[in-house]
């Protein structure tokens, strides 16, 4: 498992490539910010990652078992959200028709809220108090968004970004009040990740707060000395 100055190092790599993209994406075309309040969805989405970065920090350098449990947890649930995630980009992009299907997206979105909510049990379960649980499940969903958003932006800013012929078509950019459907691209992307970003640990604080819950209604685990009969 990672070592807790590897996992330090991983979260901030993956903030610095979010960072490094936004700002290629955005040198590549200045005009975006000749559109209005374009320059709040970067500022937003930098605060984020400022936040994120300042909590890998934070969360690398705290020591004892309780920390060694939820970064070794977390790390685990992350990968297998994440991988998730990216399936779930995947289909979006190779098929538009099944990605606008609710069920498929909703029923994604479920199994991801429940994994961290697994997330909690699971550390609660190993011999870990609430807090544990909880820091674990919100954990894993930082560390799962720094993924993803990281894939997102690849995909949607430099290897298929939607043509600005189609984003015209778009309702939001018809309320926009933007001229530029290209900048508008640009500025969805940006408002995308910072919103996964955003809601991503509050999600699995409800879903973790509630694994939480019902592993105190669960019966203990049984020890290997303890007696079946």
């Amino acid at each position: 498992m990672l070592h807790k100055s590897v996992f330090g190092v991983v979260l901030l790599a993956l903030i610095a490539l979010n960072i490094s993209m936004t700002a290629v994406a955005i040198a590549r075309y200045p005009a975006f910010f000749q559109q209005y309040l374009a320059l709040m969805y970067v500022l937003e989405l930098a605060g984020m990652l400022f936040v994120y970065a300042a909590g890998a920090v934070y969360i690398a350098r705290a020591s004892g078992a309780l920390w060694s449990t939820v970064r070794k947890n977390a790390t685990v649930f992350a990968f297998v959200t994440a991988a998730l995630e990216l399936i779930n980009l995947g289909i979006e992009n190779a098929s538009p028709a099944a990605a606008s299907n609710p069920i498929l997206s909703i029923g994604s979105m479920l199994i991801v809220f429940m994994l961290w909510g697994i997330a909690a049990v699971w550390t609660i379960r190993s011999g870990n108090s609430i807090r544990a649980g909880i820091l674990t499940a919100v954990v894993s969903a930082g560390f799962c968004m720094l993924i993803a958003v990281a894939a997102g932006f690849a995909v949607e800013l430099f290897v298929l970004p939607p043509a600005p012929a189609l984003i015209s078509t778009w309702a939001e950019f018809k309320r926009s009040g933007w001229t530029d459907a290209h900048a508008f691209g640009l500025a969805n992307t940006l408002d995308s990740g910072f919103t996964h970003l955003l809601f991503a640990p509050i999600v699995a604080l409800i879903f973790g707060g509630a694994g939480s819950l019902l592993s105190r209604c669960m019966p203990p685990k049984k020890s290997l000395n303890q007696s079946t009969f």
